[in-house]
């Protein structure tokens, strides 16, 4: 085995403490020191998930809330530059996906790991990489990856809550007398939040994703059949809308594109990580599927409803039957998201806290945790009960940070002794998505606070 490839000997293999939720109860991804593993070997274990299981979970993660709120998203840049600006975010995402994998795969072979979460790919990167002349730095950025994490899919799932509770509100009301706000539903649902958001293992939560996708399918399908009927002609919609607009629509694109901090637990659970990336690779699939759906319903919901288009698009469906049945689909389907999306949020926080119980209460202790949680997002949904900026916010400092600062920077250290000679095309393409990065963060959450205080009137 060459140099490159061993390991330091001073490094430790417990230095970076890994917290994945995947396996949260063994040791399983910790492999001994003697034992060289072949790089993207096949792994061992009961729950490991199917290359089929892993597509369905990217899927999923990527197609809920964010999906239905991509009409919204063309109405803030305007149709022609809409369908090219989202195949633009679909690339950029795709990319930062991979190349964070890639730099987890190969990190793992090198510190002997059959899986890392998100958290310990960027911490290793900077304690290895770049001939370790970043390592001071490696906590930091476990920290700030953490933070991204939390943040983002946190946020994500506080946006389901909202979604689910403001459909049923809908359908609920447009046949009945009665007339409640949004938050009494969202405190009514937390009945049902509850049970579903407690399930654990990735490997359970197949059906639900596969449910889910039917659903959704389902949903999407109808939708865009309603959006067909009586749909004015393309000319009646502006190509492009004033720039100052443009900020919103790559928020609320990122917010939807970006399944990144739930890839690394997809990818953890694999059986045959070797299939994950590569052509067409599990990944690559994925995503194309993921990106022709966004600009399909997205095109067709702005040209149908424009500028009246909602943060979900099926809230502008009509009040009949069918609508009403679509509704509740797409709401159910957005539910047994739930846990998917907490797998990332509770990752962080289980990291920080389960060393406070003992060995024999960590079961208790991580389900203790994961209903904190649950109930913390129904609190924050009747605080903010709007989806719209909620969205947008999300996706301009979670979303842009997760999917696009941090795999950049993880690639740049973990190769750096390969890139780092004079206009490497690497580092240029790393200039060009901080850039992105800092446009995006910025621009969008400004915006996306201006909408917020707009909306709750805030002086």
């Amino acid at each position: 085995m060459s140099n490159s490839r061993s390991l330091p000997s001073s490094y430790d293999l417990h230095d970076v403490k890994t917290s994945s939720v995947l396996e949260l109860t063994t040791n399983e991804v910790m492999q001994s020191k003697e034992k060289i593993r072949e790089k993207n070997a096949p792994r061992e274990g009961k729950l490991k998930t199917s290359d089929l299981g892993a597509l369905i979970h990217i899927i999923k993660s990527s197609m809920g809330s964010g999906t239905l709120a991509m009409s919204y998203a063309f109405s803030n840049i305007g149709l022609f530059v809409g369908v090219f600006g989202m195949a633009f975010v679909a690339l950029i995402c795709a990319h930062c996906t991979h190349i964070l994998v890639k730099c987890s795969q190969e990190l793992c072979y090198q510190r002997n790991l059959s899986s890392m979460s998100y958290a310990d790919t960027v911490e290793s990167a900077f304690k290895l990489g770049a001939s370790r002349r970043f390592s001071h730095w490696s906590k930091f950025m476990r920290a700030l990856a953490n933070f991204f994490l939390f943040i983002t899919y946190y946020g994500v799932t506080t946006t389901y809550v909202i979604l689910v509770a403001t459909s049923f509100k809908q359908v609920i009301e447009n046949h009945s007398d009665v007339s409640m706000d949004t938050r009494w539903y969202v405190l009514i649902l937390t009945v049902i939040i509850l049970p579903v958001g407690i399930v654990r293992h990735i490997k359970f939560l197949v059906p639900f994703s596969a449910t889910a996708n039917v659903f959704l399918l389902i949903g999407c399908t109808v939708t865009i059949y309603f959006c067909f009927i009586d749909m004015p002609p393309l000319s009646s919609r502006p190509m492009v809308v004033e720039i100052t607009r443009w900020p919103l629509f790559f928020s609320t694109a990122l917010f939807a594109m970006e399944g990144i901090g739930t890839v690394m637990p997809i990818e953890n659970s694999v059986r045959k990580p070797a299939n994950f990336l590569g052509c067409p690779g599990v990944l690559n699939i994925g995503m194309v599927i993921i990106a022709i759906s966004f600009v399909l319903l997205g095109a067709v919901g702005y040209i149908k409803y424009g500028e009246d288009v909602k943060g979900s698009i099926t809230l502008n469906l009509p009040q009949d039957i069918t609508a009403e049945i679509i509704k509740i689909l797409v709401a159910l389907a957005i539910l047994l998201t739930y846990p998917l999306q907490l797998t990332a949020a509770i990752e962080v926080v289980w990291g920080g806290v389960s060393e406070k119980f003992s060995e024999e209460n960590q079961d208790k202790g991580y389900y203790l945790t994961r209903t904190l949680l649950i109930l913390g997002t129904v609190l924050i949904a009747i605080v903010l009960p709007n989806l719209s900026p909620a969205l947008s916010l999300v996706g301009a400092i979670g979303f842009s940070g997760l999917g696009l600062l941090m795999p950049t920077i993880t690639e740049l250290v973990t190769y750096w002794d390969d890139i780092s000679k004079p206009c490497g095309i690497t580092i240029i393409k790393a200039v060009i998505l901080i850039v992105f990065w800092a446009i995006a963060t910025v621009s969008g959450t400004i915006t996306s606070i201006q909408e917020i205080i707009a909306q709750y009137h805030i002086s």
